[in-house]
């Protein structure tokens, strides 16, 4: 293999893997600012259920009522709360993946003949 042909390999890895990390990093970041929009929204539902609860609430009711009520109340919020677990692993999943690929076309550039 001649110096030429070396550099210019180098060189084509060297563009991937700064393209690589540049989609990774953004969807790295996009993951973030999601995952922080997604917990105030999560926090204002869960704000808005206790509200609720609070407005219907008697003193008078058993504790064993008032911990079913707001059992209840909370149960939309501990659904949100999942189904926003589950989409942020399946991003960070994805962004693993991407890396993967990227890993494998700068791997592929350096040793092709």
């Amino acid at each position: 293999m001649n110096t030429n042909t070396m550099l210019e390999r180098q060189h084509a890895a060297n563009l991937l893997a700064l393209q690589g990390a540049v989609r990774v990093g953004g969807l790295i970041g996009i993951s973030a600012i999601s995952a922080v929009r997604k917990l105030l929204d999560q926090q204002l539902l869960c704000l808005q259920h206790s509200a609720n609860y609070l407005k219907n609430a008697r003193l008078d009711d058993t504790p064993e009522k008032a911990v079913s009520t707001y059992a209840d109340a909370m149960s939309d919020c501990i659904e949100q709360s999942w189904q926003d677990y589950r989409n942020n692993l399946q991003i960070w999943v994805l962004t693993q993946d991407e890396a993967l690929i990227w890993v494998n076309k700068i791997d592929r550039v350096l040793t092709s003949r």
